[in-house]
């Protein structure tokens, strides 16, 4: 029996792919923007990379 039904490397990946949607507000500092697409660039360039440890002297 051979399905008609196959699933791509893409079909796979959207299934499980959490779609994100940006508000306002960061969830995670609480900053508002006007837009959307402004939080987007946010999040991406404030919160994407892990923060450094500060070094004592």
């Amino acid at each position: 029996m051979e399905s008609n039904f196959s699933f791509g490397k893409i079909g796979i990946k959207n299934i499980f792919k959490k779609d994100t949607v940006f508000t306002n507000k960061c969830k995670i500092c609480g900053l508002k923007f006007e837009d959307p697409e402004r939080t987007k660039k946010h999040m991406i360039k404030a919160h994407s990379k892990p923060k450094r440890e500060k070094q004592d002297h």
